[in-house]
């Protein structure tokens, strides 16, 4: 998704949540302090095979090496079954002066982070890769770790306005949840973060490492406050950039969405209009076309290249996709223009880059059609709570709407997928503290259209001992991105322990 040296941006969906979550009945019991339950594992790295690069056409990296780890699908019932995660490494390129191995997460949920290691994807700023060996792995249900096989649906195609479209767009939602759990089998209802954060502890046990070291972007961060909720003791060197807040649930994270949002697009119809591109001439003329011509779309969907349409939803994924790194802010502009003039296929392929991103590495030709977002679906809808059933979900549409006209009806209608999920919630929305485990390093931009700042923010006062750097202007995770004051000071946390000041400001 993104063009920025050697890193993929990873998000959240337009219709996404960033949320928390546990296992069984409620928040998980913190392990006991010498458990161990994947400390005799032993991993066979060996060469990587083609599915691990990703999606269709990358290419492996030559030194990559690739292993499995065995987990539960049940930690509370060990003996009912296991699943592989895969894995993926590069090595230390200064082996003499190795440190460990940095443990790789790209959030999602549903990255692939064995892909992304594999074939090159992401790659760490020089002086961390000499000094750690970079270990991505696929969360479970994703990638090539079991992925959710799930049929596509047949719902969500346009915006609920009336009783009767709520009713139908639920039951749609409910029917496709219903498949999904036919075909996923046990696994489905143990896809949330805390069960994740589990799987990384026996990660970081058969990788020989006492403690875990680990760089979660967006969703990633989520994954890593739970492992530093469960295993304090256990916690390394943490790096969370993009940081969720746990503290939220379904419904107030939705709101805050459209926050930044608006605040993301406000920041590029400045500069298209700056720039004078062709889509108008100050930030609320483009807005105001965008907005206009996206709403069209809810009554009058626009005939796409090859049968596709573009749809209000689809149109609002077009726009979110490109924000959240200014340069693909021409890409947006341009495809918008298109669109405008009848020919959507740009702003069609920007909405779907990332669909097909999510179902790389999966097994190929032979397997049937799939809806590689369900394993997206499968994570947020046990993470945390939001609304169940379609009563409350219309009223919800009409407040986004009236709240943020131009992506507000879009993302309330996400809703219904977690409303209809046939797994409710085992997650509760609180912050999640560890103040036994070291400091950790925040890292976000200050105006982040996924993960906004104030998020950052809560979790550092809630760790107390965290610090944060903020780097400046539009974006979606900062760390090798093309900023030296932000690459400088995460460096210098991962290879020398070097804490930085509270809070650090870096430039554009």
């Amino acid at each position: 998704m993104r063009d920025r040296p050697r890193v993929v941006a990873v998000v959240l969906l337009v219709l996404g949540l960033a949320a928390a979550g546990c296992t069984g009945g409620g928040r998980a019991a913190r392990p006991a302090a010498g458990a161990s339950a994947g400390a005799g594992q032993r991993l066979g790295w060996g060469a990587c095979a083609a599915p691990d690069a990703g999606a269709e056409g990358a290419t492996l990296r030559p030194d990559a090496q690739c292993a499995w780890l065995t987990v539960p699908v049940d930690y509370g019932a060990p003996d009912k079954g296991t699943v592989r995660i895969r894995l993926a490494r590069v090595q230390a390129a200064d082996p003499a002066r190795r440190l460990g191995s940095l443990v790789f997460n790209p959030g999602g949920p549903g990255e692939a982070g064995a892909a992304m290691v594999a074939g090159g994807v992401f790659e760490p700023t020089g002086p961390v890769l000499d000094r750690y060996d970079l270990v991505g792995f696929d969360p479970r249900g994703t990638g090539r770790s079991a992925p959710i096989r799930c049929p596509e649906g047949t719902g969500g195609d346009l915006i609920p306005r009336t009783p009767e479209q709520a009713d139908a767009e639920y039951r749609a939602a409910a029917a496709q949840g219903e498949e999904c759990r036919r075909a996923a089998g046990p696994l489905l209802a143990h896809m949330d973060s805390v069960t994740v954060a589990r799987d990384l502890d026996l990660l970081r046990a058969a990788l020989g490492e006492s403690r875990l070291t680990y760089l979660g972007y967006s969703y990633g961060t989520y994954i890593g406050q739970h492992y530093a909720h469960l295993f304090p003791g256990r916690v390394g060197r943490f790096v969370l950039d993009g940081v969720v807040d746990p503290g939220a649930d379904q419904v107030t994270t939705a709101r805050a969405d459209l926050v930044s949002l608006g605040a993301s697009f406000a920041s590029f119809a400045r500069a298209c209009a700056a720039a004078g591109c062709p889509l108008g001439r100050s930030e609320a003329e483009i807005t105001r076309r965008t907005t206009d011509f996206v709403r069209g779309l809810d009554a009058h969907p626009l005939p796409g290249p090859e049968g596709s349409r573009l749809t209000t939803g689809l149109a609002v994924q077009g726009v979110r996709e490109p924000l959240y790194q200014a340069a693909r802010w021409p890409d947006l502009s341009q495809a918008l223009l298109e669109a405008m003039r009848g020919r959507p296929g740009g702003l069609i392929e920007l909405a779907v880059e990332r669909t097909s991103r999510l179902g790389g590495g999966a097994p190929g030709a032979a397997e049937p059609a799939v809806d590689p977002t369900m394993a997206r679906n499968a994570v947020e809808c046990l993470d945390r709570p939001g609304p169940r059933g379609p009563g409350a979900l219309l009223p919800l549409i009409q407040e986004f709407d009236r709240a943020s006209p131009l992506f507000g009806a879009t993302v309330g209608a996400g809703l219904f997928r977690c409303a209809a999920w046939p797994f409710g919630p085992t997650g509760r929305a609180e912050p999640l503290g560890a103040p036994q485990a070291p400091a950790m390093l925040l890292v976000s931009w200050t105006t982040d259209p996924a993960t906004p700042l104030a998020n950052a923010e809560r979790v550092r006062r809630t760790l107390g001992t965290a610090s944060l750097v903020e780097r400046a202007g539009t974006g979606h995770t900062a760390y090798a991105g093309g900023s030296p004051c932000t690459d400088a000071a995460v460096e210098a946390f991962l290879v020398e322990g070097r804490q930085p000041a509270q809070r650090v400001h870096c430039p554009a």
